[in-house]
């Protein structure tokens, strides 16, 4: 009785062991942010070429930019010792609309006035977590107003397994930037169903 009690608990042990080994790198993917164009692998394969399908309309509608402001109280993105300036906030932001097709140089009636409303960086322990709330107003082309603001936040965690402090400057840039990304995608998304034509609100005469 006493043997076939050990032959039964030892393989438990080994696939006990086994799952908690599997366990670390699953807790780890969860915790690091992928690059932008891997978003994708996070969703249902069924599902992904309509995810991608989608993204790619919304980065096909142009939209004016007709304004682009930081209103943040305080312009300090603070990581440790270093500093993620006013203007490469700023800058990550104007680039990221112009990456989904929102432009000042776009000469389009369907327009959007944003504002940089909240920026701020947290690290814990190996973890840097970048969050950015951003204000729009939409007008279509045919509107005369504005539409009241609507806040999209967009948030990027990334882990940091090297704590040397040269890196800290560009591991903060980069969640910063990863997190506008994700913001200025949900942007364009949820303005999808209002340019269902890419052609839509451009002024061509």
């Amino acid at each position: 009785m006493k043997n076939t009690e050990q032959n039964t608990t030892k393989p438990l042990t080994l696939i006990r062991n086994f799952l908690l080994s599997c366990s670390v790198p699953l807790l780890v993917a969860c915790e690091s942010t992928p690059p932008p164009e891997l978003d994708s692998s996070l969703i249902p394969e069924s599902q992904r070429k309509v995810y991608q399908a989608s993204l790619s309309k919304a980065k096909a509608c142009p939209i004016n930019l007709a304004q682009l402001v930081d209103e943040r109280a305080s312009k300090d993105l603070l990581v440790g010792n270093d500093n993620v300036s006013q203007d490469t906030v700023y800058a990550m932001l104007k680039q990221s609309l112009h990456s989904m097709n929102v432009s000042p140089d776009i000469n389009s009636n369907n327009r959007v006035k944003v504002s940089l409303e909240r920026a701020f960086v947290k690290s814990l322990g190996s973890n840097i977590t970048a969050t950015v709330v951003i204000n729009v107003q939409y007008k279509p082309h045919y509107s005369d107003t504005y539409s009241p603001s609507v806040s999209y936040k967009g948030q990027s965690v990334i882990v940091n397994t090297d704590m040397k402090e040269d890196l800290q400057s560009q591991m903060a840039n980069g969640v910063v930037e990863e997190a506008i990304l994700r913001a200025t995608q949900r942007i364009k998304s949820s303005l999808l169903h209002k340019c269902e034509d890419p052609t839509d609100g451009l002024d061509i005469t």
